[in-house]
């Protein structure tokens, strides 16, 4: 009788445990946005350019390569994005945040463009390009030495996601004493990203 009364209990505690999830995973956003711009529609007077609807936006990581579409804002959206360092290539025809770009060894590389010279003052204060012009194309200065090389060259918007986890005893720091039944808390964590495209 006794034995069957630990059965009953074991199998109650299996299904009430099977009910509940102790991953947070399933109920907090992992997102990354990528609000694509068109440079050819950069205007002087405002400083503002159009975002592009429909433009292909890739998530690229060393094991996958995540596809969405802007929405009507411009915004792409990856949910479920896993913990990893990325590259994001946008594109929309001919347009890409990816100019001059050379293909080695089945990877793609290019200049990164961040935007457009809005001014001379921009041109003057930026790493030496000598296609430099205002409302010209702006290239990332990848390496930092103050000039625009080959050297440069990036597969993507460089992104490293990292999950969000609540500092629960307030110490500004992550970690041993912020475990809760032996589990971090994972917040939500939602990366917005720009890129601009062009030709």
């Amino acid at each position: 009788m006794k034995k069957n009364i630990y059965v009953v209990l074991a199998c109650l505690l299996v299904f009430v445990s099977c009910g509940k999830t102790n991953d947070p995973v399933s109920t907090v956003k992992n997102e990354v946005k990528v609000k694509v711009y068109n440079t050819a529609t950069w205007n002087q007077a405002t400083n503002k350019m159009d975002t592009v609807v429909g433009a292909t936006v890739y998530l690229i990581s060393d094991s996958l390569k995540s596809t969405a579409k802007t929405d009507n804002n411009g915004i792409a959206t990856f949910s479920g994005v896993k913990e990893k360092n990325y590259y994001i290539v946008a594109s929309d025809g001919n347009l890409s945040n990816l100019i001059n770009t050379v293909i080695v060894n089945n990877i793609t590389t290019g200049y990164l463009i961040s935007g457009v010279y809005t001014s001379q003052a921009d041109i003057d204060s930026s790493a030496r390009n000598s296609n430099a012009v205002v409302g010209g194309l702006k290239i990332v200065d990848e390496n930092g030495d103050g000039q625009i090389s080959h050297n440069d060259y990036v597969q993507g918007i460089y992104l490293k996601f990292d999950f969000q986890y609540k500092d629960v005893n307030g110490d500004g720091v992550i970690d041993v004493k912020d475990l809760v039944n032996g589990n971090l808390i994972k917040l939500d964590n939602v990366v917005g990203v720009s890129a601009f495209i062009g030709k």
